[in-house]
């Protein structure tokens, strides 16, 4: 686990300039071992610049260090350079066939694993791991780059292109920043901020700043070392399979055999994620997530389990007696922090500094790696992706749900309208969002966006005018819309909202949050229920398994077996999440105060000066149509904006 950073066609005196500000800024990343390479470029042209920094999970020893070279069998065949974050959770199995084939690991690296398989097998070697990853891989002989992403999206990769040319890369958006405003101007994206009003983080491929994009989820990108792309595929999509496609609907009676093949795919793949030459634990919320995992790894691995549980000052949020109950059930060593209002207080300039790209969420990941790390661990597991893999959400139920009463209504075609407009004039949020209802699409897509939403169109409006090419219901970009309608078209409703929830909540805020609060506290968090071998097992079985009967998220429970703690099932779900509206109205009230006062700053985003203080004096006037989180955002957005010297561009405009 690490950060890595390169620059591309880049003049070489501005490189040298940018690279060593880059490696600085993804220190937090790798507080073990940091490093850089300057690769000599072709004839005439700028050389390839590498920079990583390491915390160190697999084979702790020099062997480690990367930017990591390989070592060719001729003299005549130059070293392919690798600059790699994540882990290949199968490397061990793939030393045999690599030796076999005439390259044999000399480290316990799985670094090195990467670079001698592609020598093996070409950029297909990716097919072969089974893992979490994010890598830029130096090939001498032909003059390329290749980037590569994990399928599910747990490791990021961002990449932005200058004006000028070339090609700058990194782990962070602040990586990239770090290298200047001559090579990345920090410019507000208007579209990326109107999805991350719309749903609380920045949406699809874009970052909050212009240009900045992510490689995307399976996507492998090929450029040569001007950073022109060469090739660009993706080599995996979530395996979701149209109902009338489906054999399962005509089998019924298979559910026994694949809930068998899930076991021991789950058992598997929390082996995997166990290894580790560091110390290990797992997070445990008392939920039915966290409870699989931990009944699963006390039955797979050689020695105790470590666990660890947030409590809070607020006992409706409080779920650290349930964990504790869990962990004396399965015998593991627990540990809980509890939190107050005034503790956040006192860490919230730290918690801000941690983040990368705004977000309403992931707070709760920053306290919960901390205390991991407090407790001695490196590498925590983490039960993120059950709920959007096996049914979890309460989304599941509302958006079907939701759906009926829209056809229901849209029949009352002459109630409609008046009935829209009277709901979004009654002081209750949850009025408003019927409201939008009636006027959005009836598609399982815009109605699933709606229940996510955080500031609805006509609030969003208060802000700034509309952005180009955003859908103005929903704030999306029209692109993400496409992509999600073209991968949920055929499916059932069910296995629709689960599409929906991997590709969107959980890749563009969860799975971005737990990297970057994991890593800023120097823990690695491992995902085994998105290993790609569970995922590719669950998504094609039809949406009716895994809906509760009569417990929730039943294909996940069955897979466990009869060692889940089944009192989980009798708790209410709870999010992970803070008790804002209380803390806001209390210990952060100064603060929250201070952000949505600073007119001059919204006004150099863009943004409608006066806008942010009227939503909060709202707010504190207990107004039921504002939302505690809408406050969170607006605190997160200053903070990241005044501290990264963002500005709107000139086509963004200020709303008036």
């Amino acid at each position: 686990m690490c950060g890595i950073a390169g620059i591309l066609g880049i003049a070489n005196e501005r490189a040298r300039a940018a690279l060593p500000r880059m490696l600085r800024a993804m220190g937090h990343r790798g507080p073990d071992d940091t490093g850089t390479q300057i690769i000599p470029g072709r004839p005439g042209g700028p050389d390839v610049f590498l920079a990583h920094a390491r915390l160190a999970i697999l084979d702790l020893s020099p062997a480690g260090h990367q930017p990591m070279a390989d070592v060719p069998p001729t003299a005549s065949l130059p070293p392919n350079h690798l600059v790699f974050n994540g882990e290949i959770f199968n490397y061990r199995d793939l030393h045999a066939p690599l030796a076999q084939g005439g390259w044999p690991c000399r480290t316990q690296c799985d670094t090195e694993v990467i670079l001698h398989a592609y020598r093996l097998w070409g950029e297909d070697c990716v097919t072969r791991f089974r893992g979490m990853f994010a890598w830029c891989l130096i090939d001498a002989q032909r003059g390329t780059a290749w980037f590569c992403r994990d399928r599910i999206g747990i490791k990021p990769l961002y990449l932005f292109r200058p004006p000028s040319g070339g090609l700058l890369f990194a782990s962070e958006v602040r990586t990239l920043l770090a290298a200047g405003p001559d090579l990345v101007p920090p410019i507000v994206a208007p579209g990326a901020l109107e999805g991350f009003l719309a749903q609380g983080a920045v949406c699809g491929s874009d970052s909050l700043v212009q240009g900045i994009k992510l490689l995307a989820p399976g996507e492998s990108l090929v450029t040569d070392w001007t950073g022109t792309p060469c090739s660009i595929k993706s080599y995996w999509r979530i395996p979701f399979m149209p109902e009338q496609a489906s054999p399962y609907f005509l089998e019924p009676s298979s559910r026994a055999r694949a809930v068998r093949k899930l076991a021991d795919t789950l058992r598997q793949a929390v082996k995997l994620r166990l290894i580790s030459d560091v110390p290990l634990g797992l997070f445990l919320s008392g939920g039915i997530d966290s409870s699989a995992l931990a009944t699963l790894a006390t039955e797979v691995s050689d020695t105790p389990i470590q666990t660890v549980n947030i409590g809070f000052d607020q006992p409706q949020w409080d779920e650290s007696e349930a964990a504790l109950a869990i962990a004396r059930h399965l015998g593991t060593e627990h540990h809980v922090l509890h939190l107050t209002g005034q503790d956040i207080l006192e860490d919230l300039p730290q918690v801000l500094a941690a983040v990368d790209q705004p977000t309403v969420d992931g707070f709760n990941t920053f306290y919960v790696s901390r205390l991991a790390r407090r407790a001695g661990l490196t590498v925590a597991l983490s039960g993120l992706g059950g709920d959007e893999v096996f049914g979890g959400y309460a989304s599941f139920q509302d958006v079907p749900r939701a759906l009926r009463i829209q056809k229901l209504l849209r029949h009352l075609r002459t109630f409609t309208p008046p009935a829209s407009l009277l709901l979004s004039k009654l002081s209750n949020r949850r009025y408003a969002k019927i409201a939008q209802m009636l006027r959005r699409d009836p598609t399982t897509v815009a109605l699933y966006l709606l229940r996510r939403e955080l500031f609805l169109p006509d609030e969003r409006r208060e802000f700034f005018p509309q952005p180009p090419n955003c859908d103005p219901a929903s704030g999306m970009a029209y692109d993400v819309i496409l992509d999600a309608a073209v991968n949920c078209s055929g499916l059932d409703r069910i296995n629709q909202i689960s599409y929906l929830e991997i590709a969107t909540y959980m890749r563009n805020m969860l799975l971005r949050d737990s990297d970057v609060f994991g890593m800023v506290n120097g823990l690695e968090i491992r995902t085994p229920l998105l290993d790609h071998l569970v995922v590719e097992q669950v998504a094609p079985l039809p949406g009716f398994w895994k809906t509760p009967a009569p417990y929730a998220k039943p294909l996940l429970i069955d897979a466990v077996g009869p060692r889940f703690p089944h009192e989980v099932l009798t708790r209410p779900k709870r999010g992970f999440t803070f008790p804002w509206d209380a803390w806001l109205r209390g210990p952060l009230h100064q603060r929250a105060a201070q952000a949505v006062e600073n007119r001059e700053l919204w006004r150099h985003l863009g943004l409608a000066p006066d806008a942010p203080a009227r939503l909060w004096t709202r707010f504190i006037a207990r107004d039921r149509r504002v939302a505690a989180l809408q406050v969170v955002a607006l605190m997160v957005f200053e903070d990241y904006a005044a501290r990264h010297g963002l500005r709107s561009s000139q086509s963004f405009g200020a709303a008036e």
